[in-house]
């Protein structure tokens, strides 16, 4: 029995515990007219067609003698018999048919006696075990040596002329690091529509951010005394988003290219190229040190409300504050480089924190900080009431006016920075999960799309938080300032002799000389 089993079962692996197991059959003595000297003697019912006995399945099996006699496949009796009558035997756990590839091959020689067969008759070689993916199953004992089963599937369902030479998908290749990853320059996950979409948004976002900030510093540099504290922390909110997005702007003049692309792939290790390194630093530094001001900022109102701080007490502590927002955020931008947790986006040609590590690096310590604000914003609210019972009307009204502006300003750039921080997180964590199900579909399909949501949306969020931050310099105050520097007053000519100056105190009205 032992000799007989190893000449028909033909199988890569004999641990097939998935194997379905057949309840209640018991090996028998194979009873079919058709099917003696196969090389296996003994079948088990119920078959794969449910058939409960041999009677049945040689009554059903009736309706394919016409491809037996056909000869139209040396195979064609050893394959119906198989599933007529399946191989059974105490080593084995369960019945054992004909391989997949087997099937294929009888339908693909006889697929024009298969036609003549009436239409209820259909052959479905899904239901055959796959000798590729380590099921078992039986080849004929007088198949050729030629007769190859096909090699098991490879790490991407697709097509031999969909494949590129490095085993990659279309519009990816092989990176560095051994993964298939984006090609540059190629569209992989999103249309050109998408990239220029995302591009020009980002860019006009940019602009404003930068027009917006490149206001509010021109406007400190023109009048230093009107942003003492608690108001100075403003100013160095705009110069972080002012950076940020000359970044953005730049990045626009040099092209995606330029700064996501290293060698022939996106930069999946942001460290492989200088120009990607260069954005990261200074757009992830200089944004987690703009959201440190703003805690420092609303430090200074609460220590002004609530503690009773004056202007002085707070310029000699600016020290301490420096000393955390440029601290906090060069610690965060070497963690992200020391764990080499920057990659490139392929939607706006930027470089950023990678999905994986987004939580860890972006939502730490931007939630962190934004968690703060609201904490001393709320503490502050009651200490600016007292001081507003304190003052007399007109005090009280030009601290309420100042506290409602202070609120406005940091209520919205607290609700921009909390929703980009968020929908960066959501992205993230998308992109992470369906990224590779959603590239398996799309290109299945033989076309691309956008398999990752609006990456780009939290990016211009971000940057809009620069126009927030610019807008405290938006007043009738600035206004009468650039008028002041734009258009000085009049002074008298310098070239007219002193004693000869209208309000000189020696000047003296000629006489009057009649005419008479």
């Amino acid at each position: 029995m032992a000799r007989i089993i190893s000449v028909v079962l033909l199988c890569a692996c004999l641990a097939a515990a998935d194997q379905e197991e057949i309840e209640g059959g018991k090996c028998e003595r194979i009873k079919l007219s058709q099917c003696q000297d196969l090389g296996y003697n003994w079948t088990a019912m119920p078959n794969l067609m449910g058939h409960r006995d041999q009677k049945e399945a040689e009554e059903a099996m009736e309706k394919f003698a016409s491809i037996v006699a056909s000869e139209c496949s040396i195979h064609a009796r050893f394959f119906l018999c198989s599933a007529f009558a399946p191989l059974c035997s105490e080593q084995v756990s369960g019945s054992v048919s004909a391989c997949r590839a087997l099937c294929e091959t009888v339908a693909e020689d006889c697929k024009e006696q298969i036609k003549l067969l009436v239409p209820a008759v259909t052959l479905d070689c899904a239901v055959f075990p796959d000798s590729a993916v380590r099921k078992l199953c039986m080849r004929p004992p007088n198949a050729s040596e030629l007769y190859t089963e096909p090699q098991p599937p490879s790490r991407w369902p697709f097509h031999d002329h969909e494949l590129r030479e490095h085993g990659c998908p279309p519009a990816y290749t092989r990176a560095p690091t051994g993964e298939c990853w984006p090609a540059c320059g190629q569209h992989a996950r999103y249309t050109q529509a998408d990239k220029k979409s995302a591009e020009i948004w980002m860019n006009t976002i940019a602009w404003f951010s930068l027009v917006s900030t490149s206001f509010a510093l021109l406007t400190f540099c023109a009048e230093p005394s009107r942003y003492r504290y608690p108001e100075r922390p403003v100013v160095w909110m705009a110069a972080c988003h002012a950076i940020v997005a000359m970044a953005h702007v730049t990045r626009s003049w040099l092209g995606p290219k330029a700064v996501s692309c290293s060698g022939g792939t996106l930069a999946v290790d942001g460290l492989a190229s200088p120009t990607c390194v260069a954005f990261f630093s200074l757009t992830y530094y200089f944004t987690l040190a703009a959201d440190a001001w703003f805690a420092n900022a609303c430090v200074a109102w609460y220590l002004t409300a609530a503690s009773e701080w004056s202007t002085e007490a707070l310029e000699r502590a600016a020290a301490y504050l420096h000393a955390v927002a440029w601290g906090w955020a060069g610690a965060w931008t070497a963690a992200a480089l020391a764990l080499r947790r920057v990659t490139a986006d392929e939607l706006i040609g930027t470089c950023g924190i990678s999905d994986a590590a987004a939580a860890a690096l972006i939502g730490v310590p931007r939630g962190a900080l934004l968690v703060t604000s609201v904490a001393l914003a709320v503490g502050a609210c009651p200490g600016i009431m007292r001081v507003r019972r304190a003052l007399d009307s007109r005090g009280a009204k030009r601290v309420g006016r100042l506290a409602v502006r202070a609120a406005a300003g940091g209520f919205l750039y607290l609700l921009l920075a909390a929703f980009a921080t968020g929908l960066k997180l959501l992205e993230a964590r998308t992109r992470e999960i369906q990224t590779n199900i959603a590239l398996l579909a799309a290109l299945e399909a033989g076309n691309v799309e956008n398999t990752a949501g609006s990456s780009g949306l939290s990016v211009c969020l971000w940057l809009s938080c620069g126009i927030a931050a610019g807008a405290w310099a938006w007043s009738k105050k600035s206004a009468v300032v650039w008028r002041k520097a734009l258009c000085p007053p009049r002074k008298a000519p310098c070239c007219a002799p002193p004693l000869l100056r209208p309000h000189h105190p020696y000047y003296k009205r000629p006489l009057h000389v009649s005419r008479v």
